[in-house]
């Protein structure tokens, strides 16, 4: 009986050496603590954000109402009532807080997987929301309420944006950012 191609006892071809392992591409760098508290701060504030304004709704109703008739008597609107301004505003109000909490949420979890974007986009808002809260502190007569909230926010993220940028999170975001 004959075969056709080489006999495979005597095969003078040996097989390749398998590769070495590859290191570093494609592993993941451990997340620091650093990043995980961050991401739980940046959590966190936003619930709180979330918190404050339901409870500036309930406690504020009575000031919503009389500045939105004070404000349809001015402007002479016909066809708007008192509860029709105020459910606009409140449905209002309430989409652009659940929007906001909504980019908090992506934001922090862009960022705790490694995005200096996200880390760079959560450090310059909340450096914003530091300053808006601190001139609303100064400047504003508010109730108190907001302000224990105001501070506590302020606390909160200002210890997000510390943890973001403390020397053990830097490595991270710098692999990430390069890979």
């Amino acid at each position: 009986m004959t075969t056709s191609g080489p006999d495979p006892q005597n095969n003078p071809y040996q097989p390749l050496p398998a590769a070495p392992p590859v290191t570093g591409y494609g592993q993941q760098a451990p997340k620091p603590a650093s990043v995980e508290n961050a991401f739980k701060l940046w959590v966190l504030s936003g619930l709180l954000g979330l918190v404050g304004f339901v409870l500036t709704l309930l406690l504020g109703m009575d000031a919503l109402r009389e500045n939105a008739a004070r404000e349809l008597a001015k402007s002479n609107a016909a066809g708007l009532t008192v509860d029709g301004a105020v459910t606009a505003g409140l449905v209002f109000g309430g989409v652009v807080a659940v929007g906001f909490f909504a980019l908090y949420l992506l934001f922090a979890f862009k960022m705790r997987a490694g995005r200096n974007w996200a880390r760079m986009t959560l450090a310059i808002l909340g450096l914003l929301g530091i300053l808006v809260s601190v001139l609303g502190l100064v400047t504003e007569g508010a109730a108190p309420v907001d302000m224990v909230i105001s501070v506590i926010q302020v606390l909160i993220v200002g210890g997000a944006i510390y943890f973001m940028f403390t020397a053990e999170a830097k490595p991270y975001f710098e692999q990430r950012h390069a890979g």
